[in-house]
């Protein structure tokens, strides 16, 4: 029984509502008159947007690739052998370190050995020996880094420990 009463008021209420806005529709406006309907111009200055220009100066090159992070500095000497390989590639065999000129001796990945000095040229990124120790060799590497700068990184050869002792 409620919900019988609750819906008759509800629909005498919408009804009363609908018949209020049937009757208070509003007057049809005159029309306009001719003399006020003026075409309006727009400016042809505002319709061109400025194109867009990227300018680079000053940054880096968005698209350039930073997987070709080492890229080594222009050599100005002869390759020699050992500048054909990394220093990842080569094993210290021995050294020599009791004397004023320490010597080294490498082994490459092609199976031939040599003897390196301080200020030797090793490896691809234009490395040259810096110093000669008793259980490794210390290169240092000049290179270009993905911000075009010249950068040094000192990378050492260990002798390998012997088995068995």
């Amino acid at each position: 029984m409620p919900t019988r009463v609750i819906l008759a008021l509800f629909l005498a209420v919408s009804l009363v509502f609908t018949a209020q806005a049937q009757t208070t529709a509003p007057a049809n406006p005159s029309p306009v008159a001719a003399e006020d309907t003026k075409a309006v111009e727009v400016p042809a200055a505002a319709d061109k947007k400025p194109k867009y220009v990227y300018d680079p100066s000053g940054r880096r090159d968005p698209f350039q690739s930073l997987l070709e992070i080492r890229k080594p500095v222009a050599r100005t000497e002869p390759e020699t052998p050992l500048q054909q390989f990394d220093l990842g590639q080569l094993r210290l065999i021995g050294a020599i370190v009791g004397m004023d000129n320490p010597r080294a001796m490498v082994l490459a990945p092609d199976g031939k050995t040599y003897i390196v000095r301080v200020g030797t040229r090793i490896g691809k990124n234009n490395g040259a020996v810096v110093s000669i120790e008793q259980n490794r060799i210390v290169v240092e590497e000049r290179f270009y880094d993905f911000t075009d700068e010249v950068r040094t990184s000192r990378q050492a050869i260990e002798l390998p420990k012997r088995e068995g002792v």
